[in-house]
């Protein structure tokens, strides 16, 4: 096969694995049950197995599946930035865009090395933050909570205006329905929710304005893991010496500045066996192959003094986290049914947005925590009542949680687990203040016995100049599980008349 069809190969099986990657997205809808597929690119990571069961030293026998991505670099050095990552596809389209120079990053690529072992020790230390600038979960949930309403939102609106003028025909509209119905969130994140993880989203794109593949070369934690093991890989560059021209077409266009200004000599840690090289060399003397690892050249990593240094802000880091993590408790902090121990959770939970979006298809409740939670707590998953609920009939964050942040539960266990407890805010709720009747939160409670009752009284009513029955609602604590539906639906405007506390919440010891 010749170097331009291995190009056309490898732009293939990006756009395949880049297609697989948005299908596991799609399905994570209610009532769906692809709970593997979802989480195919998140259960491979490294970084996400030796992050979170280092903080918290909860085996997950599943992070076992992240050995070949491990292990890979030693036959294939870091193909899987070059070839499968979605993240690194998603920056080669915002290259193609944005970017025509070639500007070296030499200096700074160390970075990426730095942040990987500021990244472990923190987790030694018990703070799990490689969530921060692991790619997979970062483009997990860019897609699934920012790209997939943007696009829902274009796509739904310009089918309807289009059948609306008559330029499609009716029948689009129930086809459009239907795939919005299945695949699309009616429920999606807030503004708020969002803004921080579209920053971050936003951030590593902007680095085409800089260089290509900005982000791989000078930032990546996971792509500086597997660089340290691709520094013996079998596959690599091999240039035929005497007829090299030194012409630098080769260094021109590498996107990972991986070729040395020998132009024969190559830094496997930094390759991505993008193939690039081959087909611009005029001589045809640069190709890949598999070969056992020689002397040549290769720079450290990182240096003793960035060792130290990385140790030092590990400590300063831990300790930082650990005064802002004993703040007062917020009791309107609820967390999804099946969640473990805070501390643990906010360790166990890697921000990828599947909990998120598997419930903006179901009741609606869950979105990125942002204030009151503590640093340590940014970005996890927490039920925000206002804008939806806990589905009664619905466990589907638990069955897709990649790390068991999330423990599984039955739904017949999840329609008894407790998240926390309804209590009436007297002032508010429209029987106690109002002396009139207003039985919603009653009527949508989904325990078969009712955790919401009714205290009937007869009253008179100066509204009414006469005496009526008022039906005063009241909470069973022992009944409740907290699943929001009453303070979602109660139809008093801005502060509802019944709000969940987590009160009596029931959270799972690992």
């Amino acid at each position: 096969m010749n170097h331009k069809n291995l190009i056309i190969l490898r732009k293939t099986i990006q756009i395949i694995f880049f297609l697989i990657f948005i299908l596991t997205i799609a399905v994570a809808v209610y009532p769906f049950k692809a709970y593997f597929f979802t989480k195919l690119f998140l259960i491979i990571d490294p970084l996400n197995a030796i992050g979170t069961q280092t903080a918290t030293g909860y085996f997950n026998p599943i992070m076992l599946l992240s050995l070949p991505l491990l292990l890979s670099p030693i036959l294939f050095g870091r193909a899987f930035c070059g070839w499968i990552c979605p993240l690194g596809t998603t920056i080669d389209l915002t290259d193609n865009i944005l970017n025509k120079r070639h500007i070296k990053t030499i200096k700074t690529r160390r970075v990426k090395y730095f942040l990987l072992i500021l990244f472990l020790l923190l987790s030694i230390l018990g703070f799990q933050l490689f969530w921060l600038l692991d790619p997979l979960p970062i483009i997990w949930r860019s897609f699934a909570i920012i790209i997939f309403p943007i696009v829902y939102a274009l796509v739904y609106g310009f089918v309807e205006l289009f059948i609306n003028v008559g330029i499609l025909p009716d029948f689009f509209s129930r086809v459009n329905e239907a795939i919005s119905n299945t695949f699309f969130s009616p429920h999606p994140p807030t503004a708020s929710g969002i803004f921080l993880p579209l920053v971050i989203f936003l951030l590593i794109l902007s680095g085409s304005f800089i260089s290509k593949r900005f982000w791989c070369k000078n930032l990546c934690p996971l792509g500086a893991l597997l660089g340290i093991i691709a520094r013996w890989s079998l596959l690599r560059r091999h240039v035929v010496t005497s007829q090299c021209t030194a012409c630098s077409l080769c260094d021109q266009t590498c996107k990972m500045d991986a070729i040395y200004d020998d132009f024969t000599s190559t830094n496997t840690s930094e390759c991505i066996i993008c193939l690039n090289c081959t087909t611009t060399c005029p001589t045809d003397s640069t190709e890949f192959k598999f070969s056992p690892p020689t002397k040549v050249k290769q720079e450290a990593n990182l240096t003793r003094r960035s060792l130290i240094f990385a140790g030092i802000i590990s400590l300063l880091g831990a300790g930082f986290l650990k005064l802002t993590a004993k703040g007062k408790e917020n009791d309107r902090l609820i967390r999804p049914p099946g969640a473990v121990t805070e501390e643990d959770f906010n360790d166990l939970c890697i921000r990828c947005g599947e909990c998120i979006r598997v419930c903006s298809t179901s009741g609606g409740c869950l979105q990125p925590g942002i204030t009151g939670m503590g640093i340590a707590g940014l970005m996890t998953p927490r039920a925000d009542y206002h804008l939806g609920y806990c589905e009664y009939e619905c466990n589907l964050c638990g069955q897709i949680c990649p790390t068991e942040a999330i423990q599984k539960l039955k739904l017949k266990e999840k329609k008894r687990y407790k998240m926390g407890t309804a209590i009436i805010q007297k002032d508010r709720c429209i029987p106690y203040r109002l002396n009139d009747n207003c039985i919603v939160c009653e009527e949508h409670c989904p325990i078969p016995e009712k955790a919401i009752k009714l205290d009937e009284k007869k009253i008179f009513s100066s509204f009414y100049n006469s005496e009526i029955i008022v039906k005063y609602p009241y909470v069973i604590p022992e009944l409740c599980i907290g699943c929001g539906i009453c303070e979602n639906k109660c139809p008093v405007e801005g502060e509802p008349g019944i709000i969940v506390i987590k009160e009596g919440e029931e959270r799972i010891k690992i």
